[in-house]
């Protein structure tokens, strides 16, 4: 995957995010558009749901 992500910068730098992206998709398909599904959904779960948790159970709980 690390290949893949290099792979990605030099496209990106060259040519532009879509082209690049554009470009992922034909070489490798629907996995890429899980891993981007699965970053996203653990990045969100983390900043919109356990931290605001997080910081209300501390400010409720003191």
């Amino acid at each position: 995957m690390l290949k893949a992500l290099n792979e990605l910068r030099s496209n990106t730098r060259k040519h532009g995010l879509w082209y690049a992206l554009k470009d992922l998709f034909r070489k490798y398909g629907w996995k890429v558009g899980v891993v981007l599904f699965l970053y996203y959904l653990i990045r969100d779960v983390i900043l919109y749901i356990i931290i605001p948790y997080l910081i209300f159970k501390g400010l409720i709980g003191s």
